[in-house]
């Protein structure tokens, strides 16, 4: 019998509120594919993406630069998923192939940047995205969890 082991991957919590807030006050959005194919216009979202490391950008348009590479999108990586420091790594539970996921910012039930803002307000340092196989949750946490 196997256990069932969840990934967690921690991002910075005030260079994503960084990212939020960037995608919230723009007036144009990056559809994600099924928006897209689904003719429906992004709200605002942190695009949660898995290719060279695991990181989060805005879909706001025009794209918030990286002053450090000024032709690139600014990027929070998960801690240890920086491909340039941390080397590269897999997990299962993050599948074979890359993707890219829409977290979206406004949905009406649980705006999801009042809760970014409130937990930075309150002091706390991560968003963690909790993922096991197919499915993933969104929280935050006041330390990082490192796995042993």
């Amino acid at each position: 019998m196997s256990t069932l082991m969840a990934l967690h991957l921690q991002f910075n919590l005030t260079e994503t509120l960084r990212l939020a807030e960037h995608a919230v006050s723009s007036t144009e959005q990056a559809q994600s594919y099924t928006e897209t194919e689904d003719g429906i216009a992004c709200p605002g979202a942190l695009v949660w993406i898995h290719d060279e490391g695991v990181y989060l950008m805005s879909s706001g348009l025009p794209r918030l630069h990286d002053p450090d590479r000024p032709d690139s999108n600014l990027l929070v990586y998960a801690d240890g998923w920086n491909p340039n420091t941390d080397g590269y790594r897999r997990d299962v539970d993050l599948g074979g192939d890359d993707f890219a996921e829409h977290l979206h910012l406004t949905d009406p039930a649980a705006p999801l940047i009042r809760e970014l803002r409130a937990a930075h307000a309150e002091g706390y340092r991560w968003l963690q995205l909790t993922v096991t196989g197919t499915a993933y949750e969104v929280s935050v946490a006041g330390s990082c969890q490192r796995p042993l």
